[in-house]
Protein backbone atom coordinates (compact mmCIF):
# COMPACT_ATOMS: atom_id res chain seq x y z
CA UNK A 1 0.00 0.00 0.00
CA UNK A 2 1.27 3.44 -0.92
CA UNK A 3 1.91 5.79 2.01
CA UNK A 4 1.37 9.52 1.55
CA UNK A 5 2.35 12.31 3.97
CA UNK A 6 0.44 15.56 3.83
CA UNK A 7 -0.72 18.59 5.77
CA UNK A 8 -4.28 19.86 5.53
CA UNK A 9 -6.26 22.85 6.78
CA UNK A 10 -9.85 22.07 7.77
CA UNK A 11 -12.68 24.41 8.73
CA UNK A 12 -15.38 23.80 11.30
CA UNK A 13 -18.41 25.98 10.71
CA UNK A 14 -20.59 25.99 13.80
CA UNK A 15 -24.33 26.59 13.66
CA UNK A 16 -25.94 26.01 17.03
CA UNK A 17 -24.87 22.52 18.12
CA UNK A 18 -24.03 21.38 14.60
CA UNK A 19 -20.99 21.56 12.35
CA UNK A 20 -20.79 21.55 8.56
CA UNK A 21 -19.03 18.44 7.27
CA UNK A 22 -18.37 16.87 3.89
CA UNK A 23 -19.61 13.35 3.29
CA UNK A 24 -16.76 11.59 1.50
CA UNK A 25 -17.13 8.21 -0.17
CA UNK A 26 -13.83 6.45 -0.83
CA UNK A 27 -13.93 5.30 -4.47
CA UNK A 28 -11.55 2.42 -3.65
CA UNK A 29 -13.61 0.88 -0.83
CA UNK A 30 -17.00 2.60 -0.70
CA UNK A 31 -16.33 3.59 2.92
CA UNK A 32 -18.08 6.79 4.05
CA UNK A 33 -16.28 9.42 6.13
CA UNK A 34 -17.41 12.73 7.57
CA UNK A 35 -14.71 15.40 7.27
CA UNK A 36 -14.73 19.18 7.68
CA UNK A 37 -14.27 21.12 4.42
CA UNK A 38 -10.78 22.25 3.53
CA UNK A 39 -7.81 20.72 1.82
CA UNK A 40 -4.09 20.38 1.37
CA UNK A 41 -1.57 23.03 2.27
CA UNK A 42 0.52 24.03 -0.73
CA UNK A 43 4.21 24.95 -0.70
CA UNK A 44 4.71 28.41 0.80
CA UNK A 45 1.21 28.66 2.31
CA UNK A 46 0.38 28.99 5.97
CA UNK A 47 -2.42 26.72 7.21
CA UNK A 48 -4.77 29.72 7.42
CA UNK A 49 -3.93 30.84 3.86
CA UNK A 50 -4.59 27.30 2.61
CA UNK A 51 -7.92 27.19 4.46
CA UNK A 52 -9.06 30.48 2.96
CA UNK A 53 -8.01 29.39 -0.57
CA UNK A 54 -9.68 25.98 -0.31
CA UNK A 55 -13.00 27.34 0.95
CA UNK A 56 -13.03 30.05 -1.71
CA UNK A 57 -12.28 27.50 -4.47
CA UNK A 58 -14.51 24.65 -3.32
CA UNK A 59 -17.47 26.40 -1.64
CA UNK A 60 -17.23 30.01 -2.82
CA UNK A 61 -16.90 31.19 0.79
CA UNK A 62 -14.76 34.18 1.72
CA UNK A 63 -13.93 33.83 5.41
CA UNK A 64 -13.97 36.94 7.57
CA UNK A 65 -12.19 35.58 10.63
CA UNK A 66 -11.11 32.17 11.82
CA UNK A 67 -10.06 30.86 15.19
CA UNK A 68 -7.25 28.26 15.28
CA UNK A 69 -8.30 25.20 17.29
CA UNK A 70 -5.12 23.15 17.07
CA UNK A 71 -3.75 20.21 15.13
CA UNK A 72 -4.46 16.50 14.98
CA UNK A 73 -1.87 14.05 13.66
CA UNK A 74 -3.58 10.95 12.36
CA UNK A 75 -3.57 8.20 9.75
CA UNK A 76 -6.49 7.51 7.43
CA UNK A 77 -7.09 5.51 4.27
CA UNK A 78 -8.18 7.11 1.01
CA UNK A 79 -8.17 5.81 -2.58
CA UNK A 80 -6.07 2.78 -1.67
CA UNK A 81 -3.42 4.84 0.11
CA UNK A 82 -2.46 5.22 3.74
CA UNK A 83 -2.43 8.96 4.44
CA UNK A 84 -0.28 10.26 7.30
CA UNK A 85 -1.74 13.69 7.91
CA UNK A 86 -1.32 16.67 10.16
CA UNK A 87 -4.70 18.43 10.13
CA UNK A 88 -4.76 22.10 11.14
CA UNK A 89 -8.25 22.86 12.46
CA UNK A 90 -9.99 26.22 12.45
CA UNK A 91 -13.38 27.42 13.66
CA UNK A 92 -15.35 29.87 11.51
CA UNK A 93 -18.73 31.51 11.91
CA UNK A 94 -21.58 30.33 9.67
CA UNK A 95 -22.60 34.00 9.36
CA UNK A 96 -19.64 34.45 6.96
CA UNK A 97 -21.90 32.98 4.25
CA UNK A 98 -25.66 33.60 3.90
CA UNK A 99 -26.30 30.00 2.77
CA UNK A 100 -24.64 28.58 5.88
CA UNK A 101 -26.36 31.11 8.11
CA UNK A 102 -29.73 29.84 6.79
CA UNK A 103 -28.71 26.25 7.53
CA UNK A 104 -28.16 25.25 3.91
CA UNK A 105 -25.50 22.65 3.13
CA UNK A 106 -23.91 23.74 -0.16
CA UNK A 107 -22.37 21.24 -2.51
CA UNK A 108 -18.58 21.25 -2.41
CA UNK A 109 -16.78 21.14 -5.77
CA UNK A 110 -13.29 19.62 -5.73
CA UNK A 111 -10.46 20.83 -8.01
CA UNK A 112 -10.95 17.73 -10.21
CA UNK A 113 -14.65 18.54 -10.67
CA UNK A 114 -15.92 15.92 -8.22
CA UNK A 115 -19.00 17.08 -6.32
CA UNK A 116 -19.26 16.32 -2.63
CA UNK A 117 -22.36 16.55 -0.44
CA UNK A 118 -22.12 18.54 2.78
CA UNK A 119 -24.44 18.33 5.78
CA UNK A 120 -24.85 19.70 9.27
CA UNK A 121 -23.85 17.12 11.86
CA UNK A 122 -24.76 17.28 15.51
CA UNK A 123 -21.89 16.49 17.82
CA UNK A 124 -23.79 15.85 21.03
CA UNK A 125 -25.98 12.89 20.08
CA UNK A 126 -25.48 9.17 19.49
CA UNK A 127 -22.69 8.46 17.02
CA UNK A 128 -23.18 4.72 16.59
CA UNK A 129 -25.15 5.06 13.35
CA UNK A 130 -23.07 7.89 11.81
CA UNK A 131 -19.99 7.54 9.61
CA UNK A 132 -16.69 8.10 11.41
CA UNK A 133 -15.27 11.59 11.66
CA UNK A 134 -11.96 12.26 9.96
CA UNK A 135 -9.54 13.15 11.41
CA UNK A 136 -9.89 10.72 14.28
CA UNK A 137 -9.93 12.66 17.53
CA UNK A 138 -12.00 15.47 16.03
CA UNK A 139 -15.00 14.66 18.23
CA UNK A 140 -12.82 14.88 21.35
CA UNK A 141 -11.62 18.30 20.24
CA UNK A 142 -15.18 19.49 19.61
CA UNK A 143 -16.55 18.31 22.94
CA UNK A 144 -13.74 19.78 25.07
Amino acid sequence: MEIVARQAALCLFRRGNTFLISELIDPATGAVLHRPPGGGIEEGESPEQALRRELREELGIHLKSVQPLGTIDHIWHWKGREVHERAWLFLANSADDARLDRGEAPELIEADGDRVKTLWRCCNSSYANLPPLCPQGLLDLLTE
